[in-house]
């Protein structure tokens, strides 16, 4: 990595001991509440070795990381960026009907099996095509899905995804959909966190996509 200007990576693997930059930028940063992944977040903070950091993300974390500044004598500038695009909750949901959804929407499953068995329903009862995008796809499949997602004229006009869309994709998504609010979390099935539901939320009707 010695002739990289940019680095790139996790927060589980981002290099506290022997890496030195001018400018950190961590994304995300209500995940220092998480409870699975709060640890990597919270050490990536604290010991990156840079001369100035960013930090992006839901304003819910600043009271953290005001604190966290305090404790270790940093200086906190803080800016406030509005919306680019209106995000507006239904009044009702689907109750699961997926013959209701409509060209440009993302149903939401967090599991590989639902991903594919909710594809199989929604091109069973309407006549739309559908992608599918999940942390474990390969990255150039993962690329591929989204790209002919986005297209206008690819003939694919449903995503059906995980929460994997919430990190790094950016998609042409009119609405989400989510198909249930509990998770996996590695040891059981638990409700979603209110972070990860409005940040997946959150990556519908964005600035410049085909729908509003």
């Amino acid at each position: 990595m010695m002739f990289a200007t940019h680095v790139a990576c996790t927060m589980e693997m981002v290099d506290v001991e022997n890496m030195r930059v001018d400018v950190a930028v961590l994304d995300e940063m209500q995940m220092i509440g998480d409870e699975h992944r709060g640890w990597a977040w919270s050490r990536a903070f604290l010991g990156i070795q840079a001369d100035e950091i960013h930090v992006c993300g839901d304003p819910a974390g600043v009271p953290v990381i005001r604190r966290l500044a305090e404790l270790t004598g940093d200086e906190v500038e803080e800016r406030r960026y509005e919306r680019l695009s209106t995000l507006t909750p239904l009044h009702e949901s689907l109750n699961g009907d997926y013959a209701r959804v409509e060209k440009g929407d993302c149903v939401v499953a967090f599991s590989r099996k639902d991903i594919f068995a909710t594809r199989r329903i929604i091109e069973r009862k309407t006549n739309f095509r559908c992608c599918v995008v999940y942390g474990t796809l390969p990255p150039e499949t993962r690329n591929t899905q989204a790209r002919l997602f986005n297209s206008a004229d690819s003939g694919y006009d449903i995503l059906v995804a995980s929460d994997a869309i919430g990190m790094g994709l950016n998609l042409n998504i009119r609405r989400i959909v989510f198909s249930t609010f509990e998770k996996f979390n590695g040891s059981e099935v638990a409700p979603t966190s209110y972070t990860q539901v409005k940040q997946i939320a959150g990556r519908a009707g964005r600035a410049r996509s085909l729908f509003p």
